[in-house]
């Protein structure tokens, strides 16, 4: 009986562990964690190489106000912003802001969820072609996901996690 209690224990200390550890990789622990745009106030945008529209129209990102967010179908804080980010797409849409998720998951993965979250996710979706999320990713030393960037005219004026003062970044960058 006391084996299958301390079973039972260590089984629920790791679960929680592994959950709260989110989608991270190196030690983010995937908890909103902000940057202001005085961390990344001018810095060139990195082009997206998508290999794959998988919702929505081609994007250019030199020009415009865009948010760029890094996700994964598998990740519960990424499936947790989608209802927010199609908030603010929604919301933002009038004024030329475009959403766009970039994964780098497989087409058919990303297509069926897609499919499956239908107008839950309105907004952009890509298939990154390998450079993107790199780029963008390890120029600001990020290693866990979700994270946005929100570019304005080809320069990333905010980084962060899309549930933390997002939308107040993409107000400043609309002015």
């Amino acid at each position: 009986m006391k084996t299958i209690l301390f079973f039972c224990i260590s089984s629920a200390l790791l679960t929680t562990s592994i959950f709260l550890a989110g989608c991270a990789a190196g030690g983010d622990s995937g908890t909103p964690q902000t940057q202001t745009s005085d961390n990344s106030s001018g810095e060139p945008a990195a082009a997206l190489a998508v290999a794959h529209w998988v919702k929505g129209e081609s994007v250019d990102v030199s020009s415009g106000v865009h948010v760029v967010e890094f996700w994964a179908t598998w990740c519960p804080p990424c499936r947790t912003s989608i209802p927010h980010l199609t908030e603010l797409q929604e919301k933002y849409a009038d004024r030329g802001v475009n959403i766009i998720g970039v994964s780098d998951e497989k087409l058919a993965t990303v297509e069926a969820f897609v499919k499956k979250m239908g107008d839950k996710m309105a907004y952009t979706v890509a298939i990154d072609a390998g450079a993107t999320s790199k780029g963008y990713m390890s120029k600001y030393g990020i290693n866990g996901i979700p994270h946005a960037f929100v570019v304005k005219d080809g320069e990333v004026v905010w980084h962060g996690h899309p549930m933390a003062k997002l939308e107040a970044a993409i107000e400043d960058a609309l002015k």
